[in-house]
């Protein structure tokens, strides 16, 4: 993964002298006259032009204070109404709300846009009165622009007084997320932000402040649709619905505006985008829905995604970089390869064309088969096409063939597990991308997200042919650079577990076994009198390794203490996907034992325990007992009883 944070810094104090220096105040004080958070006299430092002072000198009665930075001097004067710093006077006020008041002027400035060079912003700040187990939720979050499921993140580790400091690698001017505020940043400047969980005060200091005051401020309207509310209803609804939607989010913004007229030019228009962004976010989902549900055909759906949204994206695109490149992706998907049925038959399609590709690995019987699926799966299509009644479609032969030919441990399955079929529909979609009604940027965009999305699905570096596909159809030396850092990383995370600590099983003792029963029991067998807890997860599978990356963590520590061992099996992955997976999630421990068996091996003992579908979590008992329900590791409260129980 690229590393956002290049470095870490705690804010030190000058001498231990200055440090013992104290002011007894608290105040945030507001310049009058531009409107921005001017500087933070604490009982412990200061904070002014975006940087903490100790204080060489405090006397509040008099109001002197002279504040000390290194080598650096900084005299004070401080009356009701005023603040001399040097020589220079500012008409103050005292901040006493949650957030800054409207700034006094206009400001008509553009977002800049550095023609996505990348480059760093500071981000300093103090967070203090933070609530009683939030610390692990203290996370700063930076999108990546490609990166259509995860954002990358790195805890927020402070100094005893609650303050911190990142250098942020940034794209472009964007977004970046901390606690319960979301930040516009731009490369080459820095801000401070400070936070207190009990008051819920929020400033931010800085030359480009403004914007960020005025979203914690006023916030940002998000749309209110929900697509699994439409899930039993036409396109023609939903499409009345966010309509109904986008009217009220605009009646809303003319309020706003009309109360706070001074609001920049950048906040105005970054209210609409982020509305439209999540809408188009939610409306691009349809495409995952059933086929009695989707009626997509028409393509007024896509129509007003494309009206709505994609021709006004802003510029930058990082301003949007949360939910563009899923919006993306998911934009082109469907009109590269419409969704006719419930069925990813592209894939399929694909798997098949590979299977014939090496025929002579498989007998003439199969083949056959896998002859006869291909007809069935055109034929399904073209009813599906026709609008065929569902009745008829639910008793269509191709339901059983392709459950028979894709059931655990069959060949087709192994084929559509691998990363082949994957690659060769995205490379047949990258070269029709150009086809499409989209700029110049966004074609570009959306074949990058489509590689860099296939390196996360897979989770193993570049093959052959997508670097080839990489250097021949991405322009963007930036993506470019983003793309190749990921695999470098794969490749290196993949190196370097080793075995893990002895996490890493290996697969000797079970070899030859194809009975799912006695495999399980033989990887069970050390762990009598502890409680397993299974996970069964693939390297292919978004939501496994979604709840690797968030759940594992909180949830060892929740279970400190109990006897428990950490059983992860993995379906159908190469090795170096298992490994580079467990390395980037640091998945191993004294606890935590990770398998990957043979394919044959693994679908025996899925088989046994009814497994069907990813993830899947099994508790077992002292004895090596399943329990009949699974229990999942969202509430971890209850994952915690049913565990204590199981130890009495």
């Amino acid at each position: 993964m690229r590393k956002f944070i290049i470095s870490f810094l705690f804010v030190a104090v000058a001498t231990a002298i200055h440090g013992q220096v104290k002011s007894g105040l608290n105040l945030c004080l507001r310049d009058e006259e531009t409107g921005d958070w001017l500087i933070g006299l604490f009982d412990d430092f200061a904070v002014y032009n975006c940087e903490c002072w100790d204080y060489q000198k405090a006397d509040p009665e008099n109001g002197e204070f002279v504040l000390v930075n290194g080598c650096e001097l900084l005299p004070l004067r401080l009356t009701d109404r005023t603040l001399q710093i040097s020589k220079q006077q500012h008409r103050i006020s005292k901040l006493t709300d949650k957030t800054l008041p409207d700034y006094p002027t206009k400001d008509g400035s553009d977002f800049v846009d550095n023609g996505f060079k990348g480059g760093k912003a500071t981000l300093c700040g103090c967070l203090i009165n933070v609530p009683p187990r939030q610390e692990e939720k203290l996370k700063l979050r930076v999108s990546n622009p490609l990166q259509t499921v995860f954002d990358d993140e790195q805890p927020v580790i402070t100094d005893s007084l609650g303050r911190f400091r990142f250098d942020i690698s940034l794209t472009n001017t964007g977004i970046v997320n901390l606690l319960w505020t979301e930040l516009i940043l731009t490369p080459g400047h820095t801000y401070f932000i400070f936070m207190d969980g009990a008051t819920g005060q929020t400033f931010v200091m800085g030359k480009d402040a403004r914007l960020n005051n005025e979203m914690i401020a006023h916030g940002m309207p998000r749309t209110k649709i929900q697509i699994h509310e439409f899930s039993e209803k036409t396109d023609a609804e939903l499409l009345a619905a966010v309509e109904n939607d986008l009217q009220k989010a605009q009646e809303q913004w003319d309020r706003t505006e009309q109360e706070s007229p001074n609001l920049s030019k950048r906040y105005r228009q970054l209210c609409r985008w982020i509305w439209k962004m999540g809408a188009a976010f939610q409306l691009v989902q349809r495409r995952y829905e059933s086929r009695d549900v989707r009626q997509c055909k028409d393509g007024k759906l896509w129509k007003w995604i494309h009206d709505n949204v994609i021709t006004d994206l802003p510029r930058p695109y990082t301003l949007q970089q949360n939910n563009l490149a899923y919006v993306i992706d998911n934009y082109t998907a469907e009109l590269l390869e419409p969704r006719k049925t419930n069925y990813s038959t592209e894939f399929i399609e694909a798997a098949i064309d590979i299977a014939e590709e090496k025929k002579d690995q498989f007998d003439e019987a199969y083949m056959d088969s896998l002859h006869l699926l291909r007809q069935e799966m055109t034929d399904f299509i073209l009813k599906a096409e026709q609008e065929t009644p569902e009745p008829e479609m639910e008793n269509h032969p191709f339901h059983d063939l392709i459950s028979k030919m894709t059931g655990k441990g069959s060949l087709l399955l192994g084929i559509l597990s691998s990363t082949e079929p994957q690659e060769q529909v995205l490379l047949k979609n990258i070269g029709r991308t150009d086809q499409l009604d989209l700029t110049d940027e966004l074609k570009d965009l959306s074949k990058a997200v489509a590689i860099y999305s296939q390196l996360e699905q897979a989770h193993v570096p570049l093959t052959d042919l997508l670097r080839k596909a990489l250097t021949e159809n991405v322009r963007s030396p930036f993506y470019k650079q983003l793309i190749l850092q990921r695999s470098d990383d794969l490749e290196a995370l993949a190196a370097n577990i080793g075995q893990g600590g002895g996490s890493l099983m290996p697969n000797e003792m079970i070899e030859g076994l194809t009975d799912g029963k006695e495999i399980l029991g033989k990887i069970l067998a050390p762990y009598r009198g502890r409680v397993v807890y299974l996970d069964i997860w693939g390297t292919w599978c978004v939501p496994c390794k979604s709840n690797l990356k968030r759940l594992t963590k909180p949830m060892h520590q929740a279970l400190a203490g109990l006897p428990v061992t950490y059983l992860y099996l993995c379906n159908n992955s190469s090795d170096k996907a298992w490994r580079s997976v467990i390395s980037e999630y640091e998945l191993t421990g004294s606890n935590s034992i990770h398998y990957n068996l043979p394919t044959n091996q693994e679908a025996a003992v899925e088989k046994y325990l009814g497994v069907s579908h990813y993830p899947t979590y099994i508790l077992f008992d002292t004895e090596g007992n399943p329990l009949p329900d699974e229990v999942k590791p969202y509430d971890l409260n209850v994952l915690r009883q049913h565990i204590e129980q199981l130890l009495k």
